[in-house]
């Protein structure tokens, strides 16, 4: 390639693209001009390359091809046969996301940046990018997703032909509401839905609803609200998976408000349009339900719906992102019932599974209602088995700075044997969180 002329490298781009030369010619470049390129008649200028590579790219796009050429690849014919090695890496990725080996070495991934930033393929970088972030999404790994979605997002902006940018968009705003980046995960919504031609009418709705679930994590429940009427709007009601997404976050976001009798209606829509088969969206329902009834002290509701929920409860998959906050659901309908025995027997159901699937949420949470139910019925022998059991999760746990000063504080009162004032400042912490 280092030895082929820039006319031969031309018709070779045109070649591969099955273009003929009165496709690549226009008003300021004829099919006779690029003919004499071809043959290496007349030289070809940065100018002339920048008009002929627009004209490719035209043509792509009206073809739908992932393809965007630039004048650099017909300048230099050692770069144009690189886009080759790029390919390969897409080929690498993909297949590392086909087979689900979500392990890529720190060597590979450093020999693909330089490749990148070498030859600054835009097509290349968005797609290369992309995958990077989806094979970090699959391996969990938050800060490196967003890092590759971001970077794929901001080179997207130097290839204007690109179709369906929103779905790219779309990834970047999963991310972030996992990452509590409610703020920015509602500003690419809004985004996506103002500047992005193409978007279909089904993708402003999942934009829509997004941005109601970040309004939703920031307890702004109107103005989610009023972002589930715009999904409505847009999503098919014949659409149930996204549908039945809808219905739920409505009804939760009505419960809130207190709104009961609204959610209510919208958890029956919902239970009308869920296939019988789908055990897990059947429970989260009923879960609902049945808070809205323990939330009116409506006890024989809640005896009927909490019945049918442990009716369906051993049919779920344990392993289910759900399955701890059914466990956790049934455990304070047995509170609220006053049968602690079935309580604590739930919690620990709850506690047991969300350390095994690494719930941390769900782990501390159920943790914490144990403690508070061993606390009040001074079954302190208890406690000290849960410590024992827990004591090298308890000490490696995050804390920040001012929590720190906070525990130096109370340790300095016990060495000081100032035990009531130890016991008064942690009460009046545990009293303010609402832990």
């Amino acid at each position: 390639m280092k030895n082929m002329n820039l006319g031969q490298n031309l018709k070779k781009i045109r070649k591969d693209l099955n273009l003929k030369q009165h496709d690549i010619a226009g008003e300021d470049v004829t099919r006779n001009l690029i003919s004499l390129m071809e043959n290496n008649k007349t030289p070809i200028y940065h100018n002339v390359a920048n008009i002929i590579s627009k004209n490719i790219n035209a043509i792509l796009a009206k073809r739908g091809e992932d393809i965007y050429i630039q004048a650099e690849d017909i300048l230099n014919p050692e770069r144009y046969e690189s886009r080759a090695k790029a390919n390969e890496y897409i080929n690498i990725l993909r297949k590392h996301l086909e087979e689900k080996n979500y392990d890529l070495e720190t060597e590979k991934l450093n020999e693909i940046e330089n490749f990148l930033n070498k030859w600054n393929f835009i097509d290349k970088k968005v797609k290369i990018y992309e995958l990077l972030g989806d094979i970090f999404y699959n391996a969990k790994d938050l800060n490196r997703e967003y890092y590759y979605y971001i970077k794929a997002l901001e080179v997207s902006y130097e290839y204007p032909n690109m179709k369906e940018r929103y779905k790219l968009i779309l990834k970047l705003v999963y991310n972030c509401i996992v990452t509590k980046k409610y703020q920015e995960a509602i500003r690419l919504c809004d985004f996506a839905i103002t500047t992005q031609e193409d978007i279909t009418e089904k993708y402003k709705g999942i934009f829509h609803f997004n941005s109601a679930l970040s309004y939703y994590y920031l307890k702004d429940y109107n103005k989610a609200l009023d972002h589930i009427i715009y999904a409505k709007f847009y999503i098919a009601f014949d659409d149930y998976r996204e549908m039945r997404r809808i219905l739920l976050l409505e009804g939760i976001c009505n419960s809130e408000i207190n709104n009961f009798d609204g959610a209510l209606r919208n958890f029956k829509k919902l239970l009308s349009i869920i296939d019988e088969n789908d055990i897990e969206e059947m429970c989260l329902s009923y879960i609902n339900i049945l808070r809205i009834f323990v939330d009116k002290d409506e006890k024989e509701k809640v005896i009927e719906y909490h019945n049918k929920l442990i009716e369906y409860l051993p049919k779920v998959d344990k392993h289910s992102y759900y399955t701890v906050q059914l466990l956790l659901s049934v455990a304070r309908t047995y509170k609220y019932l006053g049968n602690n025995d079935s309580y604590e027997e739930y919690l620990v159901k709850t506690m047991t599974l969300s350390y095994e699937i690494n719930a941390e949420n769900s782990f501390s949470k159920s943790l914490s209602l144990l403690l508070d139910l061993y606390i009040e019925n001074e079954e302190y022998e208890k406690v000290d088995n849960l410590l024992k059991k827990y004591e090298k999760d308890i000490i490696n746990c995050n804390i920040n700075e001012n929590f720190a000063v906070t525990l130096k504080f109370i340790h300095s009162l016990i060495c000081q044997n100032k035990n009531w004032d130890a016991n008064y400042l942690i009460k009046s912490i545990l009293e303010k969180e609402e832990i």
